[in-house]
């Protein structure tokens, strides 16, 4: 898409050769051709949006129509030939089918009410109209109901239809509809309507309300004092978070199984005839309670494995910290991401909604001899609709990318800075290089994840058609090739982060960054993957800590407070789950930055021993405290390789003298390309 792919502009081919990564103040435009393409169909969004606004009528998704293309509850407009056509529906608001359980095939009417009772025979249809609603075809009189045949494309309804019905998205759907088999649409109406659950469950939500604002308000407060604790007291705060998942995770686990022994003693006081909210929630709470024991166990195992590398973490999170005490907006700054995509979201969806349905009326001859109306879509609307779904991919990824950009243009410049006492914030700066200079660079890294994402997308959309077949070995080789394809994305998107990177400190094109990134990485592959692990696992247990404690005051506050007592609840497993999704949510916003920070300060400081020598005329951007970081993990590494040169201890690195320490980062191996330049 316009890249000079691989290609150095001045000249290099290879990290060895590169000139000095340094903050290139000098820069230009880079994939200028990718913007272009990407500006065109952000304009080709908007004409499909334009398009769909124009031609689509939400009103037959929201109120439905009928068979001779009335749209029900309104005045419609007359279609020449087609006899029932152009009626006022205004005091009939509901779609009625002649039989529900073949809604594609049967005829639909619009009607004043849905049936209140089950209607036995046509005689109880007749007197049913007489005083509420009518059920038959518009053309047949009330006083012939008892002589209509009943059949799906009329004139009377099949007895199917006549049981007492609900109005679900202004549908007539009949409440007993498990009674009869089990078609699509039956399937996905019985979660709707059986015993109302889902129903019962926004009420869950309505009641708990306050509790699960709470949980989130907590949760906040838990994560803004966690990003406190991890700058000012990392090395406590490390073993904190260790103690804190521990903890957190084993009161959960306790208790659940508690709150689960306690619901099944409450069962067991009904005897054979339970309520079905006590015996959903006492299904809910053993399962959590299974999931919970099973995660304790296998987190336990993995802090014990790992324990003797927090020394690791704790150097690096200090210097993450440091750099976010100077630029702490950086902090809001999924904010603003979490907001865009929300905007873009939306718009998409209603753009969809719209898309959904255009079409043109087109009338059709029916097994009876009478003119009916349906709208055709035609090929360009299936056209608009894959064009549209590329639009939430590639634009959804670009807001993500546009986010990796800026944090890490801003962690590069504070690295970058010999001076950090004076150091400001950069975050508008680089915004306004991302729009002037590196608009296509970002938009194709998003377009390189969404050339991933489709193919996914088909492939799991091709595993659910063949679900339920025979075709084991077809099944199996889709899921192989969609695991391939989610662990390219994953590593393209790990690529792309650090190609940012580079494009914001060297102003080059996104395939020159992504090749500078990629050797960076390989040539350092073991030490990227010993700490970023370390550091990154640390996080994910913050994570944890803070979801779980925020759970565990939640159901304290479910339990403890009366109007939130549990016996109000349905099943009180479902306000306790989305608690602790927001939660976990709210905490991944702040410390997503400090991974993105740890991961920028990687490379950078990669490319800082790369081409300075701590001289006095190539001096090192590092701090010190950075420095010994990394002499200790070069030290804890080359211990599990074959004997080399001693590695000097983190007292001499601190007090010795930039020249003194070059000599010691290049015997330890800490790049290997260190010692070919120096030949």
């Amino acid at each position: 898409m316009g890249c000079d792919c691989l290609a150095d502009p001045d000249g290099y081919d290879s990290t060895d050769g590169a000139p000095p990564l340094s903050k290139n103040e000098s820069r230009g435009c880079t994939d200028c051709l990718c913007a272009i393409i990407f500006v065109l169909f952000i304009i080709g969004m908007g004409v499909v949006a334009g398009f769909a606004i124009a031609a689509g009528s939400v009103e037959r998704v929201i109120y439905g129509y009928d068979s001779y293309g009335n749209v029900c509850g309104m005045k419609n407009d007359k279609f020449a030939g087609v006899q029932f056509s152009g009626m006022d529906m205004s005091d009939r608001p509901y779609v009625f089918f002649m039989d529900v359980l073949s809604p594609d095939d049967s005829i639909e009417i619009c009607v004043k009410e849905c049936p209140t009772m089950d209607l036995a025979d046509m005689n109880q249809v007749k007197d049913f109209a007489k005083n509420g609603s009518k059920l038959c075809l518009y053309s047949v009189e009330v006083d012939d109901y008892p002589s209509a045949d009943q059949d799906k494309k009329g004139p009377c309804p099949v007895s199917n239809s006549l049981k007492k019905s609900s109005a679900i998205f202004n549908r007539c759907i009949p409440d007993n509809l498990e009674e009869f088999g089990k078609s699509a649409i039956e399937s996905a109406l019985e979660i709707l309507n059986s015993n109302q659950f889902i129903t019962k469950i926004i009420a869950d939500l309505y009641i708990a309300r306050w509790a699960i604002l709470g949980m989130c308000g907590l949760a906040f407060v838990f994560a803004l004092l966690m990003v406190f604790l991890i700058r000012f007291v990392a090395s406590f705060i490390v073993w904190i978070i260790y103690i804190l998942a521990i903890g957190s995770s084993a009161a959960v686990t306790g208790l659940l199984w508690y709150t689960y022994t306690e619901r099944k003693k409450e069962m067991e006081k009904y005897g054979d005839v339970v309520p079905e909210s006590i015996e959903s929630d006492v299904t809910a709470f053993l399962i959590y309670s299974i999931v919970s024991t099973v995660f304790f166990v296998v987190l336990l195992l993995i802090i014990l494995v790992m324990r003797k590398r927090v020394a690791f973490a704790v150097e690096l999170l200090d210097q993450a910290g440091k750099g976010l005490v100077a630029m702490p907006l950086l902090l809001i700054q999924p904010l603003w991401t979490f907001i865009a995509l929300l905007l873009f979201f939306a718009y998409w969806s209603v753009v969809m909604l719209f898309l959904s349905v255009t079409g043109n009326p087109t009338q059709y001859n029916g097994t009876d001899g009478e003119m009916y109306v349906e709208y055709n879509k035609g090929e360009v609307i299936s056209y608009f609709w894959w064009y549209h779904l590329i639009g939430l991919i590639w634009i959804a990824e670009f807001i993500l990318a546009c986010q990796q950009f800026v944090i890490g243009a801003c962690v590069a410049d504070w690295y970058f800075t010999r001076d950090k006492e004076s150091f400001s914030s950069p975050i508008l700066r680089n915004i306004g290089y991302l729009i002037r200079y590196h608009f296509g660079s970002v938009a194709f890294g998003a377009f390189i994840i969404t050339l991933v994402k489709i193919p996914r997308a088909i492939l799991l959309y091709m595993q659910k058609k063949l679900k339920g077949t025979e075709s084991e070995v077809l099944r199996f080789m889709l899921k192989c090739l969609s695991c391939c394809l989610w662990c390219l994305e994953k590593f393209l998107k790990f690529l792309n982060a650090n190609a940012y990177t580079v494009i914001a400190i060297e102003g080059r094109n996104f395939c020159f960054s992504a090749k500078r990134a990629f050797l960076i990485l390989v040539s350092n592959a073991l030490r990227v993957a010993a700490i970023n692990c370390v550091g990154d696992f640390v996080l994910f247990l913050g994570k944890l800590g803070v979801a779980g404690l925020t759970v565990l005051c939640g159901i304290l506050i479910l339990e403890s407070i009366g109007e939130f007592s549990s016996s109000s609840y349905t099943c009180l497993a479902v306000p306790l789950l989305i608690g602790v999704i927001f939660a976990y949510f709210i905490t991944s916003a702040f410390i997503c930055v400090y991974e993105m920070t740890v991961d920028c300060l990687l490379i950078c400081f990669c490319e800082d021993t790369r081409v300075n020598d701590g001289s006095p005329e190539k001096p090192y951007y590092m701090e010190k405290g950075l420095m010994e970081f990394v002499n200790n993990s070069s030290k804890a590494i080359d211990n599990e390789d074959k004997p080399g040169p001693a590695a000097p201890q983190a007292e001499d690195v601190k007090d010795a003298a930039p020249e003194e320490v070059e000599p010691a980062l290049k015997s330890e191996k800490l790049y290997p390309d260190l010692n070919e330049e120096g030949k």
